[in-house]
């Protein structure tokens, strides 16, 4: 079986969600909890085994609860040679659509439908398969029972056989029992063979041994032959090299004295070279002296003239400067008038603004007072009348109950008419009242009603139970209307009426002075309102009375601003022109500070100069008189006479020494002393090993090696003819046991070792090479082998188990879906024990076996198979 899609609506509390399945391979379905993960396997459950008119529990517990709708799965699967998709919605407008579109179409609905798929899978499916393969969430850490049959037969079947089983009987007994006398029951070596093959063992390692003492023998005595010659060459050779050491020896003398010789003829040099060195610095002293005193002549004259120039350059700056001063003054002067004038200019401005500024402040003012006693009015107004529309409308309500109530009682009620024959006095409902003669009184009676004439007779009426209950009805509708009435303070509905149109009227009247009052304060209160305006008063009155005359005061606002405006431009253009006369003056005092400190700087330049140029003269003077230029030049050239002589010298001496070449010399007396010394140690190691030789051949020479080397071999070709016969049979056996075994595990190995192989090249993938796995006969795991150790399935971890538990449903599901397709590995938040470097090997395995069967994965943590390659992940979001 293969899940193509599946579509989830309205099922618990998921709305609509599907999901796309990739049918090889692995598809990793991802969500935070209460998303739907683990609704999936349910909802291909019950989409699979119940009707839609099903009632049952499991149904009635994917409803949502917060709407009244029927819960709706859709699925798109292959099962064998089928494909279909099916659709089901229960409990609300319960419906089932098929539509198979292969191998032929068909559609179908409702039970038929039903019948149908399952026909289907009990002819393509096998459901112990099925459920072997699901992890649920929240389920046991156990290993999936492979142990039924269908399974046994599926895997089978996958593996191209049929299961069967080999019969044991008296033959296949004897055949053990024969076993056992050569082999252990795990298929060792008896201890018998092992006695024998150990005596086999000794007896060769004897016989090797002992000619291996005569070859060693043999050798010994070559060896010593052999250092007796070597011995006489060493000592040959030995001779020679003291011959030559002794001839290189006396050479190396007289090289010395050629050093010598070189080394003195050197020394002579150096010291030539020294005295013409000394000379000739001298010589350039004086002619540096010479220089000097020429170039601090020249530098004099030339600063001389250069100060000429600039006195007369200082000269015209500082007129510049005075002119430039001048200007400033004049330009300050015309700014400070025009910024007198700008200052009155806003000052006027400031006041006519003040002045209209107090007339607004005024208006408001006013219109706040005339507001506010509107709202006093207003309020008086509203106080005095209790009623209002809600009140209206409970009155007039009361009034309706009350008029409908009373015809009501009134006609339901007896009505009780009294005559008198004869003028007489009696007591009507308690109440003494005079009766006429022929006179006829009406009454309704909708409670207890009493008529008695004194000392003559008393008429009681009693209404009945429908009269008392109309007539309490009416009682209760008068009180609420009187109540109401009451609480308004008015007789009755139309003065209610009347007063709540003067409220209204009132509360009109308050809401529009607020609104006034807001108008005219304008986010003040009345007290800085009255502030403001006794402020603006003062100051424009103060104002008045100090400005000075001229320019007289104008009264119009905007000719005042257009003054301000004229006069602000004026002030820019002042300081216009006071920045232009600014920047000449620094400018000009810039450039008479700098002409004049250049006239100082070139003054102490003149001042050194001289002082250099006389002092250029005493040196070379003092020099002169020391030594005359000409001796100087004389005592150069005697220096340098010397020099080349000392130089022709030292370069015989070195001909001289070159040609007796001292290196390879040297070399030659190095190489002889280093063979003297080798060859006197190979002799000494010759005649050491000589002397070991010899006792050695000494101590063995009479212990009889031939002898004993016969007796040896003759005891090994016995015990080697005696393990021969007993491996044969052992062989024979073995050949025997391992041929009936062999027809008797056929069967089951057909399916059991595919199974083990599969299952330990997965767990290789996360346990490593050395994993290994028994198998019981169950199909389970029962032990696990890894680096050599081997543990029960139970000795394991949490973690280790579970892992094992994956592998064995990836291995199973493997190995049949190659044969009819077997079914989907579904792991609902499995691997939750697993620590990182397991999760990332497990992620490699189920991507292997996702390579030949369907893998589907639930998880509300994304990175815990975030190492599965090539796997299709689907993000369910809440």
């Amino acid at each position: 079986m293969r899940l193509h899609r599946i579509r989830l609506k309205n099922y618990r509390g998921v709305a609509d969600s599907a999901v796309d399945f990739a049918t090889q391979g692995v598809t990793i379905i991802e969500g935070d909890n209460e998303v739907g993960k683990t609704c999936i396997p349910e909802a291909l459950d019950l989409i699979l085994t119940e009707l839609d008119t099903s009632k049952k529990k499991r149904i009635a517990g994917i409803k949502p609860v917060h709407r009244d709708v029927g819960p709706e799965v859709e699925v798109t699967l292959s099962s064998g040679p089928y494909q279909f998709g099916l659709t089901k919605r229960w409990l609300r407008n319960p419906e089932t659509i098929l539509a198979i579109s292969s191998p032929q179409h068909e559609q179908l609905t409702g039970r038929e439908a039903h019948q149908r798929v399952q026909a289907i899978l009990a002819e393509t499916l096998d459901q112990d398969l099925w459920r072997a393969l699901r992890i649920e969430q929240g389920a046991p850490l156990n290993l999936p029972d492979f142990a039924s049959s269908s399974l046994g037969a599926a895997l089978d079947r996958a593996a191209g056989g049929d299961v069967a089983e080999s019969e044991q009987d008296g033959l296949w007994e004897r055949i053990e029992d024969e076993r056992l006398r050569y082999w252990t029951r795990t298929g060792r070596e008896s201890q018998h063979r092992k006695g024998l093959k150990e005596e086999v063992a000794n007896a060769q390692g004897h016989v090797e041994e002992l000619e291996k003492q005569l070859l060693d023998v043999e050798k010994d005595a070559q060896e010593v032959a052999r250092l007796v010659e070597d011995e006489r060459r060493l000592r040959v050779a030995r001779d020679e090299v003291a011959e030559v050491e002794q001839e290189l020896d006396e050479q190396r003398i007289a090289l010395e004295q050629l050093r010598s010789e070189v080394r003195s003829q050197q020394d002579r040099h150096e010291a030539a070279r020294a005295r013409h060195q000394e000379v000739t610095e001298r010589h350039k002293g004086r002619r540096a002296l010479i220089e000097a005193l020429r170039t601090t002549r020249k530098n004099l004259s030339a600063l001389e003239d250069e100060e000429k120039q600039a006195s007369l350059n200082l000269q015209a700056t500082k007129e510049r400067d005075e002119q430039a001063t001048s200007a400033l003054k004049a330009v300050r002067c015309d700014l400070g008038k025009a910024e007198d004038a700008l200052r009155l200019a806003n000052d006027d401005q400031k006041f006519l603004r003040e002045l209209i500024d107090k007339e607004q402040l005024s208006t408001r003012h006013t219109q706040v007072q005339a507001a506010q006693e509107e709202l006093t009015a207003a309020l008086a107004s509203i106080q005095s009348c209790q009623v209002d529309d809600d009140l209206v409308a409970k009155i007039e309500q009361a009034n309706i109950d009350l008029e409908v109530a009373r015809p009501t009682r009134d006609a339901s009620s007896a009505r009780v008419e009294t005559m008198a024959l004869s003028r007489l006095k009696a007591m009507v409902d308690g109440e003494e009242v005079e009766l006429e003669a022929n006179a006829t009184r009406s009454s309704v009676v909708f409670d207890d009603w009493e008529l008695a004439v004194p000392d003559v007779i008393r008429i009681r009426v009693q209404p009945g139970n429908e009269s008392r209950d109309l007539s309490s009805e009416a009682t209760a509708a008068e009180r609420a209307f009187k109540d109401l009435c009451a609480q308004g303070r008015v007789g009755g509905l139309d003065e209610a009426r009347r007063k709540a149109k003067k409220r209204n009227s009132a509360e009109q009247r308050r809401n529009l002075a607020q609104e006034k009052m807001a108008q005219a304060l304008q986010d003040q209160s009345l007290e800085e309102l009255a502030q403001q305006l006794a402020s603006l008063t003062t100051s424009t009155a103060a104002y008045r009375a100090q400005r000075v005359g001229d320019p007289p005061l104008t009264d119009d606002f905007d000719d005042a601003k257009r003054a301000a405006s004229t006069a602000e431009q004026a002030v820019e253009a002042r300081r216009g022109d006071l920045k232009q006369c600014q920047e000449q003056a620094e400018k000009a005092r810039e450039s008479l500070v700098g002409i004049e400190k250049q006239a100082a700087e070139l003054r102490g330049k003149i001042s050194n100069s001289r002082s250099a140029h006389e002092h250029a003269k005493t040196n070379l003077a003092d020099a002169r008189e020391e030594q005359s230029d000409s001796d100087l030049n004389a005592a150069v050239d005697a220096e340098a006479t010397k020099v080349d002589l000392a130089s022709a010298a030292l370069h015989g001496a070195k001909e001289a020494l070159k040609a007796e070449d001292p290196e390879s010399l040297e070399m030659k007396l190095k190489n002889a002393r280093d063979s003297q010394e080798r060859a006197q140690g190979s002799l000494r190691k010759n005649q050491d090993s000589q002397h070991e030789l010899a006792g050695r051949l000494e101590g063995i020479g009479g212990a009889g090696l031939h002898s004993q080397l016969s007796a040896a071999k003759r005891k090994l070709a016995h015990l080697q003819r005696d393990q021969e016969r007993t491996e044969a049979r052992a062989q024979a056996v073995r050949l025997l046991f391992e041929t009936f075994d062999k027809h008797r595990q056929a069967a089951r190995q057909r399916y059991v070792a595919p199974f083990k192989a599969h299952i330990e090249k997965l767990g290789r993938i996360v346990f490593g090479p050395t994993f290994e796995a028994e198998l019981g006969s169950d199909l389970k795991v029962e032990r696990r082998t890894l680096d050599g150790i081997t543990l029960n399935f139970e000795q394991l971890s949490v973690g280790a188990r579970e892992q094992l538990g994956v592998i064995c449903r990836l291995a199973c599901a493997a190995i049949v879906s190659g044969s009819d397709g077997g079914a989907p590995v579904v792991l609902d938040d499995a691997l939750g024990w697993s620590d990182p470097e397991r999760l990332r090997a497990m992620g490699a395995a189920i991507s292997a076996a996702g390579r030949d069967c369907q893998v589907i994965v639930l998880t509300c943590t994304p990175g815990r198979y975030a190492h599965v390659g090539n796997a299709k992940v689907v993000r369910l979001r809440a």
